[in-house]
């Protein structure tokens, strides 16, 4: 998964390394500036395809949800602009992507104050225009119910990373101040692979409701 580009030359460089799934990232971009490189990432994909066989699946963003994975005070100014369903259709009728990742109440990175809060409704609505799998970005940091409301409206992948990083950066740290000779790469990271090891394992048990 070659996430998160901005230019179709980035997109079109990670289809040729061998990338079965590139993300166009022109959630700044107007809707027709977001057509045209996302058509373009998209027809180079079937091109490839239709040459080599490969299955490439091209994911694309229509509406802002702030970028950058660290922690944030407050919600960003411009982030959180939310996606209009009938828009989202036409956005991928024009486009032919394989995937759509809305906005529809998440952003990017650790909110410190004013928590983000997932639409569910409008999860629903898009889902039902666009009629392909829906994508939610800046999942880190959502409250347990924001999952699994968006899941049960129509959402089927979820991204998570801020949190991810964060629990690597504290137990290194944490590992660090309490063995300040210590050199060993392996000793130092144990503590940071078994704190995200328990972080992923607790998102894919809520996020397929098992017990």
């Amino acid at each position: 998964n070659a996430d998160h580009h901005t230019s179709f030359e980035s997109v079109k460089e990670c289809i040729d390394a061998g990338f079965d799934m590139v993300i166009i990232d022109g959630a700044k971009l107007n809707f027709d500036e977001n057509v045209k490189i996302t058509k373009e990432c998209v027809e180079y994909a079937r091109s490839v395809t239709k040459e080599t066989g490969r299955d490439i699946l091209v994911e694309a963003e229509f509406g802002y949800i702030g970028s950058g994975s660290d922690i944030k005070e407050k919600i960003p100014e411009g982030a959180g602009i939310l996606t209009n369903p009938e828009e989202a259709k036409k956005f991928v009728e024009l486009t032919g992507i394989d995937m759509f990742a809305p906005s529809v109440g998440s952003i990017h990175g650790l909110i410190k104050s004013g928590k983000p809060h997932i639409d569910a409704s409008l999860v629903k609505k898009i889902k039902e225009e666009v009629g392909i799998p829906l994508v939610l970005h800046g999942g880190s940091g959502l409250r347990d119910e924001d999952f699994t409301n968006a899941i049960n409206a129509g959402m089927s992948v979820v991204h998570i990373n801020s949190e991810l990083r964060f629990a690597y950066e504290q137990a290194v740290g944490k590992f660090i101040k309490e063995n300040p000779q210590e050199i060993t790469p392996a000793k130092i990271l144990k503590g940071a692979v078994d704190a995200i090891e328990q972080i992923v394992e607790a998102r894919l048990k809520l996020f397929n409701n098992i017990k």
